[in-house]
């Protein structure tokens, strides 16, 4: 087991008497983080520390935990609902992940794509390429970057923040939704209903924000390295490998599609895949297909060996179950001239 699988195992409450012990001695921790946001919200707030206007409007997507809710592909559908209503938008990353960048470049062809850790930097870099307005993927706590609309996702599965980092997987308590501009409850594994129910809740707590439900569903397969739609599917069984947040949530979709999984080979989160990778997936999966995730799929493809062997990609379906005209609604309020 990984320190990675370890920490996500004690995050859940799934790693027995070592998990609690681990959780219990983390609070002190825990309550230093939970200070220490505390006080720059409030110095956010009140105007202690400046927030910046960038030259174009800029619109965040973002959520309160480590990873896995979704961030990129609603960026990218935000980008395009952008373009629906006439505007020029371009996406501007941290660039923390380069597989994300690379991700938006291959889902939105012609967009500008800027990775800079000085958002406003970045920001102003799209304005210069004739961007009308900036999407922002993983903006939430940039606060230092002004915003005319925050859109907030909150995963079903993980529900509302509890216990924040390192005892927990979450950045912020939920007080922090008191700025979002729209909050979208999302799922991949997710049952409808509990996604229902905490929907249900936030509007509950939250009645004057606009609120939506998103799945974001198993879509189908392609070979590694050749156009969208190429037609049929890997063989069963078939083994996992994936450089994700929750490559558990990758391992149910394969499942879900009709392939049984032999095996699951996780990596870190963004993980730079080697030609040593590959040899060795090679070596494990032997006569099975191989079936990663887009976002791994955008470096294996660079990799002679990933190219020339039976690896698959699943493809990912942004299917909206609720509150999608709301959505747009904040898009068009957010573009149009600042009160």
């Amino acid at each position: 087991m990984t320190t990675r699988d370890a920490v996500r195992r004690m995050w859940a409450g799934d790693a027995g008497p070592a998990g609690r012990l681990a959780q219990a001695l983390l609070l002190p921790v825990e309550g230093v983080f939970r200070v220490v946001t505390a006080a720059r919200r409030e110095a956010y707030d009140r105007g202690i520390l400046p927030s910046v206007r960038g030259r174009i409007p800029v619109i965040s997507v973002g959520n309160l935990s480590v990873g896995g809710t979704g961030k990129t592909p609603v960026a990218s559908w935000v980008i395009r609902a952008l373009e629906e209503m006439g505007e020029r938008p371009a996406l501007v990353a941290r660039g923390y992940g380069r597989d994300e960048i690379l991700l938006h470049r291959r889902w939105t062809p012609g967009v500008p794509v800027i990775a800079d850790p000085d958002r406003r930097a970045g920001v102003d870099e799209a304005a210069r390429r004739g961007a009308t307005v900036a999407v922002l993927d993983d903006g939430f706590q940039h606060r230092r970057l002004r915003r005319r609309l925050d859109l907030v996702l909150v995963d079903a599965e993980e529900g509302l923040p509890g216990a924040l980092l390192p005892r927990g997987p979450f950045r912020e308590s939920r007080r922090a939704l008191d700025r979002a501009g729209g909050i979208i409850v999302t799922r991949k594994g997710g049952t409808p209903r509990a996604a229902e129910g905490l929907a249900e809740t936030l509007a509950r707590e939250y009645p004057d924000r606009p609120l939506a439900r998103l799945h974001l569903s198993p879509g189908d397969f392609r070979r590694l390295g050749e156009p969208e739609g190429s037609e049929g599917g890997p063989g069963t069984p078939v083994l996992v490998a994936t450089g994700v947040a929750r490559p558990e949530t990758v391992a149910d979709a394969v499942r879900s599609l009709g392939r049984s999984v032999r095996e699951t080979a996780a990596f870190p989160d963004h993980h730079e895949f080697t030609a040593a990778d590959v040899r060795a997936l090679l070596q494990s999966a032997g006569d099975d297909p191989i079936v990663v995730t887009e976002k791994d799929a955008v470096k294996l493809a660079e990799l002679a060996d990933a190219r020339g062997a039976d690896v698959w990609v699943i493809r990912q379906t942004l299917v909206w179950e609720s509150g999608e005209d709301r959505i747009r609604g904040l898009l068009r309020d957010a573009v149009g001239p600042e009160a």
